[in-house]
C-alpha cells in the first residue's frame, strides 16, 4: 500500500514541469545496435509501451517505486522526435529531480536495441537503498501529516523515519522544529528530547522526502523502562495534587515539582532528571511541569526562549480561557510571586519568546490573589500552596513522593 501510495504521488509530481537540479551521477551510457529482421511482438515479453516523454518518466519511475532493477520498454508508438536524447534527459530528471529518484538511486543506465521498425530499450537501475528501505518511506500528502507521522514516531521510540510529503516547502531546520514542538507537546512519549539529524530530498516540484535520525541518549529497551518509571512517578505525584480549582491546582503541581526538583544548569535537560535525578536545567522543569499538568487535565504547553540573553525554557498555562506565565525553575529562589501567573508585560525586559508562537498572556488572576482565595479542604498527604510569596520549605526525605530507581 506504501508503495502504491508512493507511485501515485511521484506519477503527479511528474506530471508537472521539473526544473534545474545538477546531476548527482555520470555513470549513463547508451548502447545502440542494430538487428534483422524479427518476428518480435512489441507486446510479447511484458515490455511497458510507452507513446510520450511522461509516458518515459512515469514508467522509469515506476521501476523504482518497485526497487526493480531492469525493466523493457517498447517505443513502437512513440511520438518523440529523439529517442536518444529523451531517454538521457528522463533518466536524468529521475534520478536528480524527484524526491524518491534523489533519495533511493545512485544512477540509471539503458540499452538501446533497433528491431526493424521501431525500438526496444532495457533500462537498468541501480540504487543506493535497499528495498526495504523504500518500502518503509511513509507518505503523506501534507505537512500536517509530516507532523502527526514524527509524533507517532516519538511515542513509539524510535530512532528513523523517512516521509514523503507531496506538497511540502518545509526545511530541513523546519523538521528539526517540528520534532521539538512534538517533544514538548508529550514530553512522556519518549522521557527525553532526541538528537536529531534530518535530510531532505527534494526534485524541482513541492514533493519532498525527509530522512530523519533520532537519538535520545539511550537504548530502546532502557527508555522504555525509564518510561514506565516515570509513569508511576507522575501518577505518585498527581496523588498529592488534591484541589479541585483549576488554578489551586497548577499552583499545587509546581510546589509539588519544586520540592522535588532543584534547577541547576549543570544538570540533565531531560523529564527524566527532573523526576528522578531530582535536578534539572530549565528545560528539564518545564518538562517535568508539561508532564505533570497533563497528568491532572490542565491546559499547560512549554515556552522555548531566553531569559537576560541565555536560553530558558518555562510554561504557559491555559485556565478558563486565559493565559499566564509559570516558571518553575525559578520559584524556589525567587518565589512565586515573580514567577507563577505572570503576563506578558510582567516578563517583558528580562524574558524573551516568539510571541507569534505562544498565546498572549493577559489574565486577570494572580498569586498574590490566589493565595488569599479560600481552597478546598484537603488530605493530609496533599501539598497544600504557598500562603506568602516564600519559597515553601523542601521537604524531607521522608515525605517526598517515591521515585523509583534508574534502570
Amino acid at each position: 500500500m506504501k508503495r502504491a501510495l508512493a507511485l501515485i504521488l511521484l506519477c503527479a509530481a511528474l506530471a508537472a514541469p521539473l526544473s534545474g537540479c545538477a546531476s548527482v551521477f555520470d555513470k549513463e551510457y547508451i548502447s545502440v545496435t542494430s538487428f534483422p529482421e524479427s518476428t518480435y511482438s512489441p507486446s510479447a515479453g511484458g515490455a511497458t509501451a510507452v507513446k510520450s516523454y511522461l509516458d518515459l518518466k512515469l514508467a522509469i519511475n515506476s521501476l523504482i517505486a518497485a526497487h526493480a532493477e531492469s525493466g523493457t520498454l517498447d517505443f513502437s508508438n512513440y511520438n518523440g522526435l529523439n529517442i536518444s536524447d529523451d531517454l538521457a534527459a528522463a533518466t536524468k530528471e529521475v534520478s536528480t529531480e524527484t524526491a524518491l529518484g534523489a533519495y533511493a538511486v545512485d544512477y540509471i543506465s539503458y540499452d538501446l536495441d533497433r528491431i526493424v521498425g521501431y525500438y526496444e530499450v532495457e533500462v537498468y537501475v541501480y540504487y543506493r537503498r535497499t528495498a526495504e528501505e523504500v518500502e518503509a518511506i511513509v507518505s503523506e500528502s501534507t505537512v500536517s501529516g509530516l507532523r502527526e507521522a514524527i509524533r507517532a514516531a516519538l511515542a513509539g521510540l524510535e530512532t528513523e523515519l523517512v516521509v514523503m510529503v507531496s506538497a511540502s516547502g518545509a526545511s530541513e531546520d523546519d523538521v528539526t522544529g517540528y520534532i521539538m514542538e512534538a517533544y514538548f507537546d508529550s514530553p512522556l512519549s519518549c522521557v527525553a528530547r532526541p538528537r536529531t539529524e534530518v535530510s531532505m530530498y527534494s526534485g524541482g516540484g513541492l514533493q519532498r522526502i525527509y530522512e530523519i535520525s533520532l537519538d535520545y541518549g539511550y537504548g530502546t529497551e532502557e527508555l522504555k523502562a525509564m518510561k514506565a518509571s516515570l509513569e508511576e512517578a507522575l501518577a505518585s505525584l498527581s496523588e498529592r495534587v488534591t484541589s479541585q480549582s483549576e488554578p489551586h491546582r497548577a499552583l499545587q503541581a509546581a510546589t509539588v515539582l519544586m520540592e522535588l526538583c532543584e534547577y541547576d544548569e549543570g544538570a540533565g535537560s531531560s523529564l527524566w532528571s527532573a523526576v528522578h535525578e531530582g535536578r534539572a536545567k530549565s528545560e528539564g522543569m518545564a518538562a517535568a511541569y508539561k508532564a505533570l499538568c497533563d497528568s491532572l487535565g490542565l491546559d499547560c504547553m512549554v515556552v522555548t526562549g531566553r531569559l537576560d540573553r541565555a536560553e530558558h525554557y518555562w510554561n504557559i498555562l491555559t485556565l478558563d480561557g486565559d493565559s499566564y506565565h509559570v516558571d518553575v525553575s525559578l520559584a524556589r529562589a525567587q518565589g512565586f510571586a515573580g514567577t507563577f501567573l505572570m503576563s506578558d508585560g510582567e516578563m517583558w525586559g528580562r524574558y524573551w519568546w516568539d510571541n507569534e508562537n505562544y498565546p498572549q498572556c493577559e489574565g486577570a488572576l494572580s498569586y498574590g490573589a490566589l493565595i488569599e482565595e479560600p481552597r478546598p479542604e484537603e488530605t493530609p498527604e496533599s501539598s497544600p500552596a504557598p500562603t506568602n510569596s516564600e519559597p515553601p520549605v523542601t521537604q524531607t526525605p521522608e515525605t517526598s513522593p517515591e521515585i523509583t530507581e534508574s534502570p
